[in-house]
């Protein structure tokens, strides 16, 4: 997949998935912009490895949460790379507290992440986008947004309700993208399921890893380089005529 000549901005670039959409991308032609809210460390590594990729690429420190961050994100990307024609808005934070649990700063906490953040960021691209008459936008969703049940954690609801909601709000903020983007810029959400990430470490954990491998059609998790792989067909050609859809990436995990 060529992306030659695009400028990219990936939301949560530097690590972990992230970082594999970032390589990605990088490795198929595109400058890109990454951001980071602490590890300073960990975001110079990210730029050296795309920038080993052959690629520009520039790091800027922006809370997710933030929306003045997210602003001057995208200002930072205009100025660094000239324009942006890729947006991965990949920003993500997790919660585990049941609803009774759930505090007002942890339920704020997920929506400005995971939904606010977007928002934002298509606020300020989708005039820009529209302008240029092309763009292409790929949000980071989860399966836990169709179904909190049986896979995320030991407890029996799931214990990830402020999260869901966060994230199927994302759904729809997609579809909203897609609707005013038309006909020049695309807007597609991918939902993986849980991804492998070396986190299964606990009794507890890892009887959560067997339940999920055992449940998923395909026999073993999601990998960072298998939500790349989908975020990267979003951005190229091959989806041009693609918009307002989500993509499950989860091994067979919820078949809808």
């Amino acid at each position: 997949m060529d992306l030659s000549a695009k400028t990219a901005l990936v939301v949560g670039g530097t690590k972990g998935t992230g970082l594999a959409i970032s390589r990605a991308v990088a490795g198929a032609g595109a400058d890109v912009v990454v951001n980071y809210a602490r590890d300073e460390a960990a975001a110079e590594a990210a730029v050296r490895a795309l920038e080993g990729l052959g690629r520009r690429a520039f790091a800027v420190r922006a809370d997710a949460g933030n929306s003045d961050d997210m602003r001057r994100l995208v200002a930072a990307a205009n100025e660094r790379l000239g324009r942006v024609d890729l947006l991965v808005a990949n920003a993500g934070a997790g919660n585990v507290e049941l609803i009774p649990e759930t505090s007002d700063e942890t339920w704020h906490r997920m929506v400005d992440v995971n939904v606010t953040s977007t928002l934002v960021l298509a606020r300020e691209l989708l005039p820009q986008m529209r302008e240029r008459r092309f763009g292409r936008i790929v949000t980071i969703s989860s399966l836990t947004a169709k179904t909190l049940r049986g896979y995320w954690s030991a407890s029996p609801t799931g214990a990830k309700s402020a999260y869901g909601a966060a994230k199927a709000a994302l759904l729809a903020l997609t579809q909203g993208i897609a609707l005013e983007g038309a006909p020049y810029v695309t807007a597609n959400c991918v939902c993986p399921g849980i991804i492998d990430k070396g986190q299964f470490k606990t009794p507890e954990q890892l009887a959560v890893r067997e339940r999920a491998v055992g449940e998923a059609l395909l026999g073993r998790l999601c990998t960072p380089e298998d939500v790349a792989g989908a975020v990267l067909f979003f951005l190229s050609e091959y989806a041009s005529f693609v918009t307002g859809q989500t993509l499950n990436v989860a091994g067979g995990l919820l078949l809808q």
